[in-house]
């Protein structure tokens, strides 16, 4: 097992959640969309760590292609650990995915807990949110 803080209930509740409704959402963002008659594929990228205190409210759902370089169904997939500055290139940072995630969540009528609307909230109030949705 990789080291760092224990999940609590609604964190684990969320890695669930995002997964199910989201899938890989670098796929659904290319237009493969989750095939909602089978198992969610993916496995669940920590952005910042594993230890910090908003560690398991800061991921991703990602599939194997699109986390690990080399990796998953479809050749010369972006991975976010690969060329990370393509792989932002390609589909915006990662808070933004987080964003889109929540985003999903809500539609679904799911719980989009209060560590990452936490966490969004201090992305919205940044000075590089304000530049990026100027631009």
């Amino acid at each position: 097992m990789i080291a760092g803080k224990h999940k609590t209930q609604a964190e684990e509740q969320w890695h669930h959640d995002v997964a199910d409704i989201c899938g890989c959402i670098c796929c659904l963002l290319d237009g493969r969309p989750r095939d909602y008659t089978l198992p969610a594929h993916v496995s669940i990228h920590h952005c910042d760590g594993r230890t910090k205190a908003h560690a398991h409210y800061y991921v991703l759902p990602l599939c194997a292609g699109h986390h690990q370089q080399g990796h998953g169904p479809v050749p010369d997939m972006l991975a976010v650990h690969g060329v990370k500055a393509r792989f932002i290139a390609e589909y915006g940072r990662e808070i933004e995915l987080v964003d889109a995630c929540a985003q999903l969540v809500r539609a679904a009528n799911r719980v989009v807990p209060g560590g990452v609307e936490a966490l969004l909230s201090k992305w919205y109030a940044s000075q590089q949110y304000q530049e990026a949705k100027a631009s």
